[in-house]
């Protein structure tokens, strides 16, 4: 039959197109619908859980406050004192390198002792003016001021009717080597207002950095942080950019604006040679290191009861932050639902120090709509003239490249998109699919029309004569199955004309069938010039393994007599390998919505074609597995001998092999003396015994020249004899071809 093709029509064509279109539009903002957006958010997520480390990083410690810390020394905010104790304990006793602090102090502190003190001078004149020991505001501005710290601060960007005015003293700018009007124009973000420590807290020349991040994305999570943000015409750094701008002894910093479409756009910022990849808005990708705790947290109430190893905080950077749930610094971000801020900054930090960061390059767009364009227009072309199954494939192995080139550019430290190329590559696959679907049920329709008279009769016969053989719905049962394979069949028709090789295979499969019929047995399917078929079902048959032997039988006696007509006409004479095996199968109607088939499956079934497999190796004509074997043995009505133990290709536990020779009444006393003898030399090979087994196989050899088997087990003697197997060898031969 001619294979059917398909090929593309107008109307799936325009479909197609438009499906590119829309795809491109998206990607491209010309209708935003934000589905994008979301699925390369996904996408982005998933390299970034993909690529994490299970490494710890020591180098950067979070001091926590911690529900324990608050339950320790009390609810937060803490005294300024304690605090200050607490920044001194780590500077003076563990011997930190540095420290910033992910909280702010926003109001004086107030100090009813300093309130009521004039009251007390009066009533006691031998007091001093003023308090003798200085307030928790100016123990914790004499240390920030003493050691190196870097505080925070944060701006606002809400609506102007929804913004108080600015609290605090803000930490210095930058210095930026970018004129303003350079810089000015770059579309920075401008908050309305900032909070910062207040003044009795805030050494005025210190620099420090803010934690707010005007850029959460639309679905809530932190992805990327800006580096700077513009207030009154000055720059001022993020926290983590703060203390690395610090350790750097406050270099100048450059951004790396380039002209294009007549505008400047922002593609890095450089500090003191260091430089960092950014977006327009200054915005880096938060370089995730690993889960969350990628960093050593250590609690600020084991710090001031001098409960931690020294080991763990000498030499580190250390941030001062919070993880407790109820002081409300928890974000969703791509490595965790519940993280904490600070250690987000923990990993920005880290990415500057070890210049860790992906960018997204300002000509990944071009590259994305290129590949759209080219992918839409490949995929228009060719999927209509492919089959589903190579469709599906070749949507696998398109998909498997971008993916595969897309992380090779991840690991490269670039971020590329790769949703709208899924998307893409998924739609197409969709709608194609589902046409070839339509085509291909209509031509099976067509076909089943046609050729439903081919149906066996002998399953269509049982259905309608016996009630119990309607129900054709799939269930398990100990049944027989049979192949069958012409050895040497292609040699034999290429030696016919093409004309004459369907002639001859119906001479050959119609008394073959006949001989399975005739025996009770159904037949699955025509493979070629080979058989398959089965006893037990529809129709219940206790003997099923029984009539299945002699079907193999009746099967070679066909076959005899075929070969007879063929060797009168000139033809070559052909033999036949049958594998026979017994045991649990599942049988019943299997296959698709469009076609389905009365067939058998399982690990039985293929056992059973092993076994036809087999026959070549040994050079005999039909093959039962020890369960048939069993099964037939109380007739007493076959000769069989055991040929092998073997372990085939797909299957762990052995089985034993035995040849089926032919009914005993049919057999003379020379072919029983062959089998005597040769079970007699395979009982010492199975002993381990080889040299012994090795003369036996000989002399029977002496006698049975043509013994193939026998011939088989000579050379494996004789390579036992050079390489012995090992100690626990049980005798099984391992087959690892099929």
């Amino acid at each position: 039959m001619p294979r059917l093709k398909f090929t593309s029509s107008f109307p799936q064509a325009c479909i197609s197109l438009l499906i590119l279109f829309v795809v491109l539009g998206e990607q491209v903002g010309i209708w935003p619908s934000q589905v994008l957006q979301r699925l390369e958010w996904l996408t982005y997520d998933e390299r970034v859980l993909a690529t994490l480390s299970d490494a710890k990083d020591p180098s950067i410690v979070i001091v926590d406050i911690d529900e324990e810390s608050l339950q320790a020394i009390g609810q937060w905010p803490w005294p300024r004192a304690q605090v200050a104790q607490l920044l001194f304990t780590l500077f003076e006793d563990y011997n930190i390198q540095f420290a910033g602090l992910d909280v702010i102090f926003a109001e004086p502190e107030t100090n009813l002792l300093e309130q009521q003190w004039q009251e007390l001078y009066q009533a006691y004149p031998g007091l001093p003016e003023s308090p003798p020991f200085p307030s928790g505001d100016d123990l914790l501005r004499q240390v920030i001021a003493a050691y190196p710290v870097v505080p925070s601060f944060y701006f606002d960007t809400g609506q102007a009717s929804q913004v108080t005015p600015s609290s605090g003293v803000l930490p210095r700018p930058l210095t930026v080597t970018n004129s303003e009007t350079d810089w000015q124009q770059l579309p920075i973000y401008q908050p309305r207002r900032y909070t910062s420590n207040a003044f009795t807290v805030q050494p005025a020349p210190s620099v420090g950095g803010f934690f707010d991040n005007p850029m959460v994305d639309s679905d809530g999570v932190f992805r990327r942080v800006p580096l700077v943000q513009r207030w009154h015409e000055q720059l001022y750094p993020s926290l983590p950019l703060a203390m690395f701008y610090t350790l750097l002894g406050q270099p100048p910093v450059t951004l790396d604006a380039v002209p294009a479409a007549g505008m400047l756009h922002l593609e890095g910022i450089d500090v003191g040679g260091f430089y960092f990849p950014t977006d327009p808005h200054t915005a880096v990708l938060v370089p995730w290191a690993g889960k969350r705790e990628h960093f050593p947290y250590i609690s600020a109430a084991h710090v001031l009861e001098g409960r931690v190893q020294p080991e763990s905080l000498e030499g580190k950077i250390v941030l001062l932050g919070t993880s407790a749930p109820g002081l409300m610094d928890l974000r969703s971000t791509s490595v965790g639902a519940v993280f904490p801020g600070v250690e987000i900054h923990a990993n920005v930090l880290a990415g500057m120090l070890q210049m860790s960061f992906r960018s997204e390059p300002g000509y990944s767009l071009a590259i994305t709509v290129l590949t759209l364009f080219v992918l839409g227009l490949l995929m228009t072309w060719l999927y209509p003239r492919l089959r589903a199954v190579q469709l599906i494939g070749l949507s696998l192995f398109l998909l498997g490249t971008i993916v595969t080139g897309n992380m090779y550019a991840w690991h490269q430290g670039l971020v590329l998109p790769i949703a709208s190329v899924i998307l893409l590559t998924a739609l197409m696959t969709v709608w194609h699919l589902t046409l070839n679907f339509w085509r291909e049920s209509h031509a099976k329709k067509q076909v089943a029309d046609q050729f439903g008279m081919y149906i066996p009769p002998e399953l269509v016969k049982d259905i309608v004569a016996s009630p119990e053989a309607q129900d054709m719905a799939g269930q398990e049962k100990e049944l027989t199955v049979l192949f069958s394979d012409i050895r040497g069949f292609t040699t034999f028709s290429e030696k016919i004309p093409p004309a004459e090789l369907t002639q001859v295979m119906n001479r050959l499969l119609t008394p073959v069938t006949q001989a399975i019929h005739a025996h009770q047995g159904t037949i699955d399917k025509y493979m070629g010039d080979a058989v398959m078929a089965f006893w037990g079902a529809p129709l219940s048959d206790e003997k099923h393994a029984l009539h299945a032997v002699e079907g193999a039988l009746a099967m070679q006696e066909a076959l005899t007599e075929i070969n007879r007509e063929f060797v009168q006409e000139g033809k070559q004479a052909l033999a036949m390998g049958v594998g026979i095996h017994t045991g649990l199968m599942n049988v019943g109607n299997m296959g698709s919505s469009f076609r389905m088939a009365y067939t058998v499956l399982g690990d039985n079934v293929n056992l059973g074609a092993r076994l036809e497999s087999l026959t070549k190796n040994y050079g005999v004509d039909i093959l039962i597995s020890e369960i048939t074997q069993q099964k037939i043995a109380p007739t007493g009505l076959f000769l069989l001998r055991k040929v092998d133990k073997v372990r085939v290709k797909g299957r762990f536990a052995p089985v034993e092999i035995f040849q089926l020779l032919g009914k005993k009444e049919q057999l003379n006393e020379q072919v029983q003396a062959m089998v005597a003898s040769f079970e007699n030399a395979l009982s010492i090979y199975e002993q381990a015994n080889f040299a012994e087994a090795l003369q036996a196989f000989q002399q029977h050899l002496g006698l049975y020249p043509d013994d193939q088997v026998a011939q088989l087990y000579l050379i494996r003697c004789e390579n036992y004899l050079s390489t012995p197997p090992p100690d626990n060898w049980d005798g099984v031969f391992t087959h690892k071809e099929k």
